[in-house]
């Protein structure tokens, strides 16, 4: 158990609202590696708290796209949303986790925003990583 009881019935609380499901997809190549297994650890028991609602799926990292392991959220026709979790989200991040989960899942499409016209006059390659940590 992660969570003691009362903050496990506030989590199951909040993602029993959810009205679409998400699927959480753990990217990895070192399956047996410490935080990949710490991260299955956490995602297998997210999905225990809400599973006809929460679904898991594991594919290889994708390393131009994803650290290893990485956590992604999707909707069930593929659409992965923009927030990754670089290795397990415990702690502090848990809660962000679970609210970008209930976020995802009230996410029915997706809207262009206005800017997107911008982002395609771009003429060379850009990356952007941003890092947030409590901590």
């Amino acid at each position: 158990m992660f969570l003691n009881s009362q903050q496990e019935k506030a989590v199951m609380d909040s993602l029993s609202t959810l009205p679409n499901p998400v699927i959480l997809t753990v990217h990895s190549e070192q399956w047996e590696s410490a935080k990949t297994q710490a991260t299955l650890d956490l995602i297998n028991y997210t999905v225990s708290l809400m599973p006809q609602k929460i679904m898991r799926q594991l594919a290889n990292t994708d390393h131009a796209r994803f650290f290893d392991p990485t956590v992604t959220i999707s909707n069930t026709q593929g659409n992965i949303f923009g927030v990754q979790f670089v290795g397990a989200p415990s702690g502090m991040e848990y809660a962000a986790f679970v609210e970008s989960i209930a976020a995802f899942s009230r996410v029915s499409g997706f809207d262009h925003p206005s800017w997107e016209p911008l982002l395609h006059e771009i003429q060379r390659p850009v990356t952007t990583k941003i890092f947030v940590s409590p901590t």
